[in-house]
């Protein structure tokens, strides 16, 4: 049996009468401006990757959890709170009180940040032209189809 600071249910309510908008995939909305896209350090990621992966509303607790059976050291609960605190300020998690425990669950997909970044990428960049040509020429054969096939 699962405890309130385990895992939410699959939708909760936001103030006791909407539920909590988890993107699916394929959801391109994005909280930001793609040239806008914040960058997270080694730790977000790996929360982001929990939220992203189980596509599940969770707890901190649950985070840490998850992250004990995971690559790297088990971080501890602060740390975790203190994290996902950044990801909200970042508009890349969403947050809801359920009681006296938070939940939190992505704000889009895994895939909408990763495309937000490679365009944020693209626009820090001097020489958009040979960046675009360098990427390209590092993409194995597959991908150069693939891209081809999309454009």
């Amino acid at each position: 049996m699962k405890t309130s600071d385990q895992t939410a249910p699959s939708q909760f309510p936001v103030n006791g009468s909407m539920p909590m908008h988890r993107p699916a995939e394929g959801d391109d909305e994005l909280p930001f401006e793609p040239t806008a896209a914040p960058q997270v350090g080694p730790l977000e990621r790996r929360v982001l990757d929990v939220l992203w992966k189980t596509r599940a509303t969770h707890s901190t607790r649950s985070i840490v959890d998850a992250l004990s059976g995971s690559e790297g050291p088990a971080p501890a609960y602060t740390t975790v709170a203190t994290v996902l605190g950044h990801l909200v300020e970042k508009s890349l998690v969403a947050r809801e009180q359920i009681g006296s425990v938070w939940f939190y669950c992505a704000a889009l997909t895994g895939c909408g940040y990763d495309a937000a970044r490679m365009v944020r990428s693209l626009s820090d960049t001097n020489d958009r032209r040979r960046c675009l040509a360098r990427f390209v020429g590092l993409l194995d054969e597959d991908d150069q189809a693939m891209l081809k096939a999309l454009l």
